[in-house]
């Protein structure tokens, strides 16, 4: 579960911009919004991030991701082998070389952990995590460059993993794969308990589609999945009955498995005439990612996890898009404590009956190119009542293009000529 994130001259972001799911204590609204962990910790169960083309919301997405992926590979990279993860913003001659800047407060197993990590292109400059035991800071380990330092909690080969950690691997990895238990499960929270997924054209929509697929084979071991799963499709009033999966003895255009949903058919007086399964790439682009996102929010439901989704509204029809926000604030259905963080332009959501101000929030880039993101719950004069969606559009809250009139002539003299 996600507590905060902020980051710093990665891509657009040039500055230090944090992200919260704590709620804001001055904010008396919807409080079934809010997950309850223990006495000590809350989180806001959603958030919807707004903004103009190329605001940055994009790469805010892609900052989870990239931390992610530099925690999950880092073990892996070969001497002087470049961090993938390192992406400065590149409109400042002072920021092109310098450091990018991660840090992230989440919770497993009701205690909290601060991760703190400072990249170069080739080099991990610092790494630090902490946690919170009886809601004490205690740190785990530190790092500046190559010089190590342990607290008292960490057990296991700890010097023998720092001496095993290149200059451009990370030690959380490190100690992970060489079975620091400590630190495993702080790993599994980043390969497990949160999935940034990308804006899903075809390519993705296909790779999800072939993992779902998987997913519901591998399933047969659990009925409670493949029965939620159907309740969900059949729930979206895509006229989806049912669906089955068939895996290829011979992978088929890079598909291992084949996908078919079940319909009505029916006789020329619209009668029943019985079902019929229909190969998933003659359904429309919505339903596809109907499949798509039904399959990866069923799994964040069932496995109480963060599931991050850029462009949310792509293909899908408001109310689809808001049903399934809404599966996250029912307290019944997201028992575990799972998280939706998404981006997007659909507008219809931008409403108090969908979100709390502090779950709303705006990327807007300045003249520089330099991206802010702030929630509605820092801006002053907002109510909980006011009508966010027409704010927003008239331009009151920020986040939206500057559209100017381009006043020019077609030259068709050339046409003419010929």
């Amino acid at each position: 579960m996600i507590l905060e994130f902020s980051v710093e001259n990665f891509r657009s972001f040039r500055s230090m911009q944090t992200f919260s799911m704590i709620p804001d204590e001055g904010k008396q609204e919807s409080v079934e919004h809010i997950l309850e962990i223990s006495d000590k910790y809350q989180a806001l169960k959603s958030a919807v991030i707004y903004g103009a083309n190329a605001s940055g919301k994009s790469n805010f997405m892609r900052a989870l991701q990239a931390l992610r992926n530099a925690v999950l590979t880092s073990a892996d990279l070969g001497p002087d082998q470049r961090i993938e993860s390192y992406m400065p913003y590149r409109f400042n001659p002072r920021t092109i070389d310098a450091p990018t800047v991660f840090e992230i407060d989440f919770l497993v197993e009701k205690v909290r952990y601060h991760y703190h990590l400072i990249l170069l292109e080739r080099e991990v400059k610092e790494e630090l995590l902490l946690f919170y035991p009886e809601g004490r800071e205690s740190r785990l380990f530190k790092r500046k460059g190559q010089t190590f330092e342990f607290g008292d909690y960490l057990k296991g080969p700890k010097t023998v993993v720092s001496r095993l950690t290149g200059k451009n691997q990370l030690f959380l990895s490190k100690a992970a794969r060489n079975n620091m238990e400590q630190l495993e499960s702080v790993y599994r929270f980043f390969a497990q308990g949160f999935m940034p997924i990308p804006f899903l054209d075809n390519w993705a929509d296909n790779y999800y589609i072939d993992r779902i697929a998987k997913e519901m084979i591998n399933a047969r071991q659990s009925a409670k999945f493949l029965e939620n799963f159907r309740l969900l499709i059949k729930s979206f009033d895509a006229g989806i009955h049912n669906f089955k999966i068939e895996k290829h003895d011979f992978p088929l255009s890079g598909k291992d498995y084949e996908v078919w949903m079940e319909h009505d058919i029916f006789d020329d007086e619209g009668n029943r005439a019985g079902s019929s399964f229909f190969s998933i790439e003659e359904e429309s682009a919505g339903t596809q990612k109907l499949f798509v996102l039904g399959g990866l929010i069923l799994r964040a439901l069932m496995n109480g996890r963060v599931i991050v989704i850029d462009e949310f509204e792509r293909s899908l029809h408001p109310l689809i898009s808001n049903y399934l926000i809404q599966l996250f604030h029912d307290p019944n259905i997201n028992p575990k404590g799972a998280q939706l963080i998404l981006a997007t332009h659909d507008t219809n959501l931008l409403s108090a009956a969908a979100f709390r101000r502090d779950q709303i929030w705006i990327v807007e880039k300045d003249s520089t190119g330099s991206s802010e993101l702030f929630s509605l719950a820092d801006v002053k004069g907002i109510l909980k009542d006011a009508p966010y969606e027409k704010w927003y559009l008239s331009g009151r809250l920020g986040g939206i293009p500057s559209i100017q009139s381009l006043d020019f002539e077609l030259n068709y003299a050339a046409d003419e000529k010929e």
